[in-house]
Parts: structure tokens; sequence; C-alpha cells
């Protein structure tokens, strides 16, 4: 079985999962659902540009 390399990457791992998981559940209160709203929620979540 493959591991995690680092700390770093399993905390991105888990963040990622659980957003989807909030997505999946309507916990992201956007008004709107579509695609580019989960994508904005997702950039400002890991802090990404845009």
């Amino acid at each position: 079985m493959l591991g995690l390399k680092s700390f770093r990457t399993a905390s991105w791992m888990i963040s990622g999962i659980e957003a989807m998981h909030m997505m999946k559940k309507g916990q992201v209160h956007q008004g709107v659902k579509s695609a580019q709203n989960e994508v904005e929620f997702i950039h400002k979540l890991f802090g990404l540009a845009s």
C-alpha cells in the first residue's frame, strides 16, 4: 500500500475529501448550484488563485 509522504499532503487530501462531502450534503450555501461555484469554493478553501 502506498502512503502519503508528508503531513501536508495528508491534510490537503483530507480537506479535499471533506469539501466534497460538504458539497454532496448541500452544506455549501452558494445560491445557484453549478460546477463553477464548486470550483470557486475549492479555490477559496485551499487559498488557490482563481
